[in-house]
Formats: C-alpha cells, sequence, structure tokens
C-alpha cells in the first residue's frame, strides 16, 4: 500500500521561511556596515563603533529569552505581529538618531525586535509542519538564515560603496520591514492557540 506524503513546501511555510529570510538578511547586512557608520556620522572611538555593533546582538538575546513567556501567554502569531511592528518601527528611527546614545538604544532595541520575531517564526514552523517532515522542514527552514548570512553582508558593503550608502541601507531596511508586514498579513496560518492555566 503506498504512503502518501505530507505536504511540507505550503504557501504558509514558504511565507514564514520567507520572512526570517528578510529579517535575517537585514540583521547581517547592519552588523558589517553600522560601525563604520557610526565612525563617520558620529566621529565614535573604535570601541564605541564596536557596541554599536554587538550590542544589537545583547538585544536580540534579550529579545528571545522574553518571547518565550509571550508566545505563551498571546500565541505565535500575535507575538510576531509583535515583533515585525517593532523591527519596523525601529528600522524607521535610524533616520532620527541624532546622536551616538540614541543609536545605541536604538540597535538594543532593534534587536529585542528580531530576537521576538525570530523565535515566533521558528515556533510557528515547528507548529505548522507536517509530524511526518518535521525535521525535513525545519532543516529547509534553516536554510532561510545561511543564505541570508552569504547574501547580507555582501549587499551591505555593495551598497556603501553607492554615494548616500547608509541611507539607501537604512530606506532598504524600512522598506523590507514593511515588505514582511504585507507579507505576514497575506498568509493565513491556522496555529493553536496557548491554553488558559484553567484548562486541563
Amino acid at each position: 500500500m503506498a504512503v502518501i506524503k505530507e505536504k511540507l513546501w505550503t504557501k504558509e511555510f514558504l511565507f514564514i521561511s520567507l520572512i526570517n529570510f528578510i529579517i535575517t538578511l537585514m540583521f547581517y547586512l547592519l552588523i558589517v556596515t553600522i560601525a563604520s557608520y557610526a565612525q563617520s556620522e558620529y566621529g565614535a572611538t573604535t570601541s564605541t563603533a564596536g557596541l554599536v555593533s554587538s550590542i544589537f546582538i545583547i538585544g536580540s538575546l534579550i529579545g528571545r529569552l522574553g518571547a518565550g513567556r509571550v508566545i505563551g501567554n498571546i500565541g505565535t502569531q500575535k507575538t510576531l505581529w509583535i515583533g515585525l511592528l517593532f523591527f519596523t518601527i525601529t528600522s524607521a528611527l535610524y533616520f532620527a538618531t541624532f546622536n551616538i546614545g540614541l543609536l545605541i538604544v536604538n540597535r538594543l532595541l532593534q534587536g529585542i525586535a528580531v530576537g521576538i520575531a525570530g523565535t515566533a517564526t521558528g515556533t510557528i514552523i515547528a507548529q505548522i509542519l507536517p509530524n511526518t517532515r518535521k525535521g525535513e522542514g525545519i532543516g529547509y527552514y534553516s536554510l532561510s538564515a545561511i543564505l541570508a548570512t552569504a547574501i547580507g553582508p555582501f549587499l551591505g558593503i555593495l551598497l556603501l560603496k553607492m554615494e548616500g550608502g547608509f541611507q539607501w541601507i537604512f530606506a532598504m531596511n524600512v522598506v523590507l520591514s514593511v515588505v514582511c508586514l504585507i507579507i505576514y498579513a497575506i498568509v493565513k496560518i491556522d496555529v493553536p492557540l496557548p491554553k488558559s492555566p484553567n484548562q486541563d
């Protein structure tokens, strides 16, 4: 008797993987360019420029640590909305950072947003994949981040060579953030809601 293979490449799987790819792309695009921006725009020292770049990782860690509790309270779908909206706002705020202190704060906040959104996308993928193909699906989903780590730095350095390169980078972040929101608004995902503490 033939075994029916459950569908892996659904619209939901592809769209959530695309969102993860875009978020990771922007993360790596900025992390290789933002230190140069801090030095050229604000005259930051090497150590301060390094902090501007690395504090994003600290924010991402904070976001991931807190995302689990948020997902448990409101579910993955609402958590991803929060992460994407927060990421879009912090992307736009690069145009309003008038000193190095504001830039550092915005980098930290955007890292938190990425931590929240990244945790939510990974959780949604685990929830929507068929049990018989979960390992295979998570492997393909992980490729979205791997591709972004390769493309992001290359794209960032390429944009830096353009006139007004930093403005192009920040504008791209805003545009791609909005694209993520549109993609997520289009896709309909059926995932279980968290159980209330009173439920068995």
